[in-house]
């Protein structure tokens, strides 16, 4: 097989890095262009991007205008973790087009709760050219039963259950980062994950509460999303951050040595518990106090929230859908499927109670033992973490490619 694996930032890099080495060791003609910034970066900002590659000695050349480059072979297959933006958009309909490969979508983050938003999101992957994509691949047979409730039946063929490629093949480097982030041995190191929906105000409640009750036994640290110091609404909590006492891991490369190193991990329930599951650490979730699955299920908190660039907002999505009034936007959601929303919220939450800790204000979760998983694990990866994704996902695309080539 000939395969192009593309990622533009550190998030998909880690996430497909595990996919091009499966690749290389099983000996298949590849090529993986990547960046490894934590910004999102285009193909044409040539000098952030890197590659690897396994290419054919006499092998004709093709020359990929969206991707800047020539390709030394024809591809068969074109991997990425990214649809629904550009570049990716381009490079879809430039593979699908001009090389007739085979594309496939490798998913990023572990979709378990579901509400508008996600409704609202999973849609545009009915527009084109992102509806070019031939394959999903998924993490856990519940996450793709949410992403089918959000869509419809017809999408379920299209997502494989794989589990999890992004944690595996992980290398640590513990001393550079205790020397850059200061950290104290003679204190613990709590590690708060960022909250950015509609519950914002009582993540940042909770993580001044952290600090004021810790600040002589703790660092806090607080891992932001890529963007979120960038986004005009959150851009002037940040240099200096808005909670005093807390140090803000901006570099998405330090994440998986600072999620060993910190024994407590305070985050809402998502694909960030991964992070714990992998380096068996102590969850907290804010579920007990945010309650983000029932608030994000209430229309009205859309049509209450006007900020400009605010995805929790009916003005943002009516504006992106071109919709004339709010009537069109309960039709384009189909309001009946909240009902369905909230039953299986439900399943998944009660499972996140069962087996981490609550959070509560008076922080009693200091001195609360890490619970056991249970069953949780397996609502984020089928296989439990069992390093296999990236073959399983190999496997796949090869007997994809062979059927088309019958």
């Amino acid at each position: 097989m000939n395969i192009i694996i593309y990622a533009g930032d550190n998030k998909y890099f880690k996430t497909l890095l595990p996919v091009a080495l499966k690749t290389k060791e099983m000996g298949h003609n590849f090529l993986f262009l990547f960046c490894e910034e934590t910004q999102l970066m285009f193909p044409h900002q040539k000098e952030y991007f890197s590659y690897d590659g396994k290419f054919p000695e006499d092998g004709e050349s093709f020359y990929s205008e969206t991707l800047g480059i020539n390709i030394p072979f024809k591809p068969d297959a074109l991997i990425i973790a990214r649809e629904r933006w550009q570049p990716e958009q381009s490079i879809i309909l430039e593979f699908k087009k001009k090389f007739g490969a085979s594309v496939y979508c490798v998913e990023v983050s572990s979709h378990l709760v579901n509400n508008i938003e996600n409704r609202l999101e999973m849609l545009s992957r009915q527009n084109f050219p992102q509806n070019m994509v031939d394959y999903f691949f998924e993490h856990s047979q519940f996450a793709k039963e949410r992403r089918i409730d959000c869509m419809d039946e017809s999408y379920r063929n299209k997502s494989i259950v794989v589990g999890n490629p992004r944690f595996s093949n992980i290398t640590l480097n513990e001393s550079r980062i205790r020397e850059k982030y200061g950290l104290d041995p003679n204190k613990k190191q709590i590690l708060f994950w960022g909250v950015i929906n509609t519950t914002r105000d009582t993540a940042i409640k909770a993580l001044q509460t952290i600090v004021e009750k810790t600040k002589e036994t703790h660092q806090v640290f607080y891992k932001c999303y890529p963007g979120e110091p960038y986004n005009a609404k959150f851009s002037n909590q940040f240099n200096p951050f808005i909670v005093d006492g807390v140090q803000v891991i901006y570099d998405e490369d330090d994440i998986f040595d600072m999620a060993n190193i910190c024994d407590t991990h305070v985050c809402q329930a998502s694909s960030v518990f991964n992070f714990a599951f992998y380096f068996n650490k102590k969850i907290v979730n804010l579920d007990s106090v945010c309650k983000s699955h029932e608030r994000m299920n209430d229309i009205d908190t859309y049509i209450n929230e006007v900020g400009n660039g605010v995805e929790d907002s009916a003005k943002f999505w009516m504006n992106i859908w071109n919709l004339n009034s709010i009537d069109d936007f309960k039709n384009l959601i189909g309001m009946e499927r909240i009902d369905k929303f909230k039953e299986t919220n439900q399943k998944f939450i009660q499972s996140v109670h069962q087996n981490t800790i609550d959070f509560d204000w008076e922080c009693e979760f200091l001195n609360q033992d890490k619970k056991n998983y249970g069953d949780l694990i397996t609502f984020f990866d089928e296989y439990n973490f069992d390093g296999d994704a990236s073959s399983r996902i190999l496997e796949f695309i090869e007997n994809d490619i062979n059927r088309r080539d019958i």
